[in-house]
Protein backbone atom coordinates (compact mmCIF):
# COMPACT_ATOMS: atom_id res chain seq x y z
CA UNK A 1 0.00 0.00 0.00
CA UNK A 2 2.64 2.23 0.89
CA UNK A 3 4.53 1.31 -1.94
CA UNK A 4 1.51 2.71 -4.49
CA UNK A 5 1.29 6.00 -2.56
CA UNK A 6 4.88 6.38 -2.65
CA UNK A 7 4.97 5.84 -6.78
CA UNK A 8 1.83 7.91 -6.99
CA UNK A 9 3.50 11.09 -4.90
CA UNK A 10 6.56 10.55 -7.90
CA UNK A 11 4.64 10.24 -11.03
CA UNK A 12 2.37 13.63 -9.46
CA UNK A 13 5.82 15.56 -9.21
CA UNK A 14 7.27 14.17 -12.40
CA UNK A 15 3.72 15.48 -13.71
CA UNK A 16 3.97 18.73 -12.49
CA UNK A 17 7.70 19.54 -13.44
CA UNK A 18 6.87 18.19 -16.96
CA UNK A 19 9.76 15.86 -17.22
CA UNK A 20 9.13 12.70 -19.43
CA UNK A 21 9.95 9.45 -17.97
CA UNK A 22 9.78 5.93 -19.35
CA UNK A 23 8.23 5.40 -16.57
CA UNK A 24 5.91 7.74 -16.34
CA UNK A 25 5.10 6.52 -20.21
CA UNK A 26 4.48 3.18 -19.36
CA UNK A 27 2.50 4.16 -16.22
CA UNK A 28 0.18 6.11 -18.68
CA UNK A 29 -0.27 3.46 -21.10
CA UNK A 30 -1.02 0.48 -18.71
CA UNK A 31 -3.87 2.99 -17.44
CA UNK A 32 -5.35 4.48 -20.22
CA UNK A 33 -8.44 2.85 -19.58
CA UNK A 34 -9.63 5.33 -16.74
CA UNK A 35 -11.45 8.25 -17.49
CA UNK A 36 -9.80 11.08 -15.00
CA UNK A 37 -6.32 9.88 -17.64
CA UNK A 38 -8.01 12.32 -20.08
CA UNK A 39 -9.14 14.87 -17.19
CA UNK A 40 -5.51 17.64 -18.44
CA UNK A 41 -7.21 17.26 -22.23
CA UNK A 42 -10.58 17.60 -21.09
CA UNK A 43 -9.56 21.13 -19.02
CA UNK A 44 -7.26 22.06 -22.28
CA UNK A 45 -10.86 21.25 -24.65
CA UNK A 46 -12.68 23.23 -21.73
CA UNK A 47 -10.26 26.27 -22.26
CA UNK A 48 -10.45 25.96 -25.88
CA UNK A 49 -13.99 26.21 -25.44
CA UNK A 50 -14.50 29.18 -23.99
CA UNK A 51 -11.82 31.10 -26.08
CA UNK A 52 -14.58 30.38 -28.85
CA UNK A 53 -17.19 31.50 -26.30
CA UNK A 54 -15.22 35.01 -26.41
CA UNK A 55 -14.90 35.15 -30.42
CA UNK A 56 -18.42 34.02 -30.72
CA UNK A 57 -19.27 37.16 -28.15
CA UNK A 58 -16.79 39.50 -29.90
CA UNK A 59 -19.00 38.78 -33.10
CA UNK A 60 -21.97 39.30 -31.21
CA UNK A 61 -20.77 42.59 -30.21
CA UNK A 62 -19.52 43.35 -33.75
CA UNK A 63 -23.64 42.88 -34.77
CA UNK A 64 -24.62 45.07 -31.78
CA UNK A 65 -23.37 48.47 -33.58
CA UNK A 66 -21.68 49.29 -30.17
CA UNK A 67 -20.80 53.33 -29.46
CA UNK A 68 -17.30 54.40 -28.65
CA UNK A 69 -17.94 54.67 -25.22
CA UNK A 70 -19.24 51.04 -25.09
CA UNK A 71 -16.23 49.50 -26.86
CA UNK A 72 -14.23 51.30 -24.11
CA UNK A 73 -16.21 49.63 -21.57
CA UNK A 74 -16.14 46.31 -23.37
CA UNK A 75 -11.75 46.44 -23.72
CA UNK A 76 -11.79 47.96 -20.10
CA UNK A 77 -14.16 44.43 -18.98
CA UNK A 78 -11.45 42.12 -21.28
CA UNK A 79 -8.64 43.54 -19.71
CA UNK A 80 -10.05 43.26 -16.22
CA UNK A 81 -11.59 39.85 -16.61
CA UNK A 82 -8.44 38.20 -19.19
CA UNK A 83 -6.29 38.05 -16.20
CA UNK A 84 -8.21 35.94 -14.09
CA UNK A 85 -9.08 33.93 -17.22
CA UNK A 86 -5.46 32.82 -17.34
CA UNK A 87 -5.15 32.07 -13.65
CA UNK A 88 -8.35 30.08 -13.27
CA UNK A 89 -7.37 28.16 -16.66
CA UNK A 90 -3.86 27.50 -15.36
CA UNK A 91 -4.62 26.23 -11.96
CA UNK A 92 -8.02 23.81 -13.57
CA UNK A 93 -4.67 22.42 -15.96
CA UNK A 94 -2.87 22.08 -12.86
CA UNK A 95 -5.54 20.29 -10.74
CA UNK A 96 -6.59 18.16 -13.85
CA UNK A 97 -2.65 17.13 -13.85
CA UNK A 98 -3.03 16.00 -9.92
CA UNK A 99 -6.15 14.28 -10.55
CA UNK A 100 -4.44 12.35 -13.57
CA UNK A 101 -1.56 11.36 -11.35
CA UNK A 102 -3.39 10.11 -8.31
CA UNK A 103 -5.81 8.41 -10.70
CA UNK A 104 -2.68 6.24 -12.34
CA UNK A 105 -1.01 5.80 -8.90
CA UNK A 106 -4.27 4.31 -7.51
CA UNK A 107 -5.14 6.40 -4.79
CA UNK A 108 -8.26 5.40 -2.47
CA UNK A 109 -11.36 7.09 -4.49
CA UNK A 110 -12.13 9.51 -1.69
CA UNK A 111 -8.89 11.69 -2.34
CA UNK A 112 -9.56 10.79 -6.31
CA UNK A 113 -13.48 12.18 -5.23
CA UNK A 114 -11.94 15.00 -3.49
CA UNK A 115 -9.83 16.26 -6.54
CA UNK A 116 -12.88 15.80 -8.97
CA UNK A 117 -14.78 18.16 -6.63
CA UNK A 118 -11.56 20.60 -6.92
CA UNK A 119 -11.29 20.52 -10.78
CA UNK A 120 -15.61 21.00 -10.84
CA UNK A 121 -15.24 23.99 -8.97
CA UNK A 122 -12.72 25.59 -10.53
CA UNK A 123 -14.96 25.14 -13.82
CA UNK A 124 -17.81 26.98 -11.64
CA UNK A 125 -15.66 29.80 -10.97
CA UNK A 126 -15.26 30.05 -14.40
CA UNK A 127 -18.15 29.86 -15.71
CA UNK A 128 -19.41 32.63 -13.17
CA UNK A 129 -16.58 35.02 -14.11
CA UNK A 130 -17.87 34.62 -17.75
CA UNK A 131 -21.63 35.15 -16.32
CA UNK A 132 -20.00 38.26 -14.10
CA UNK A 133 -18.54 39.75 -17.06
CA UNK A 134 -21.30 39.09 -19.36
CA UNK A 135 -23.87 41.20 -16.86
CA UNK A 136 -20.81 43.65 -16.65
CA UNK A 137 -20.79 44.46 -20.53
CA UNK A 138 -25.01 44.12 -20.56
CA UNK A 139 -25.32 46.71 -18.06
CA UNK A 140 -23.89 49.64 -20.59
CA UNK A 141 -26.23 48.65 -23.78
CA UNK A 142 -29.21 50.32 -24.59
CA UNK A 143 -32.75 48.52 -24.24
CA UNK A 144 -32.74 47.37 -28.09
CA UNK A 145 -29.40 46.49 -27.69
CA UNK A 146 -30.52 44.21 -24.84
CA UNK A 147 -32.96 42.76 -27.07
CA UNK A 148 -31.11 42.63 -30.32
CA UNK A 149 -28.71 41.01 -27.93
CA UNK A 150 -30.89 38.56 -26.64
CA UNK A 151 -32.86 37.63 -29.64
CA UNK A 152 -29.18 36.78 -31.31
CA UNK A 153 -29.10 34.16 -28.05
CA UNK A 154 -31.91 33.00 -28.57
CA UNK A 155 -31.72 31.74 -31.81
CA UNK A 156 -27.99 30.53 -30.98
CA UNK A 157 -29.97 28.20 -28.28
CA UNK A 158 -32.57 27.19 -30.79
CA UNK A 159 -30.25 26.42 -33.45
CA UNK A 160 -27.73 24.28 -30.78
CA UNK A 161 -30.73 22.32 -29.89
CA UNK A 162 -31.37 21.58 -33.85
CA UNK A 163 -28.34 20.54 -34.49
CA UNK A 164 -27.77 18.19 -30.83
CA UNK A 165 -31.45 16.36 -32.00
CA UNK A 166 -30.56 16.09 -35.93
CA UNK A 167 -30.31 12.50 -36.46
CA UNK A 168 -26.81 11.16 -37.36
CA UNK A 169 -27.80 9.09 -40.68
CA UNK A 170 -24.13 8.46 -41.66
CA UNK A 171 -23.77 6.67 -38.06
CA UNK A 172 -27.36 4.49 -38.79
CA UNK A 173 -25.98 3.30 -42.50
CA UNK A 174 -22.14 3.26 -42.34
CA UNK A 175 -22.35 2.44 -46.00
CA UNK A 176 -24.06 5.58 -46.89
CA UNK A 177 -21.68 7.75 -49.15
CA UNK A 178 -21.69 11.92 -47.39
CA UNK A 179 -23.32 13.95 -49.51
CA UNK A 180 -21.10 16.87 -51.81
CA UNK A 181 -18.29 14.32 -51.60
CA UNK A 182 -18.98 11.48 -54.41
CA UNK A 183 -16.43 9.25 -54.95
CA UNK A 184 -15.07 9.03 -58.61
CA UNK A 185 -16.75 6.87 -61.50
CA UNK A 186 -14.80 3.50 -61.82
CA UNK A 187 -14.77 3.18 -65.18
CA UNK A 188 -12.73 -0.17 -66.55
CA UNK A 189 -10.79 0.84 -70.24
CA UNK A 190 -10.04 -1.70 -72.12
Amino acid sequence: MNKKILSGFCVFFMLLLCVPSVNSIEVYKACCNKSNIEAPQEALAYKQHFMRLQKNRSLIYNALDLTDEQIKTKEECNEKYSPLYETKFNELIKESYTLKALTVANVDSGEINQQKKIVKNIKNDIDKLFKQEDKTFKKCLTREQRSKYAMIKKLDRRDYKASKHQKDYYKSNPRMRPFGNPKPCQTSVQ
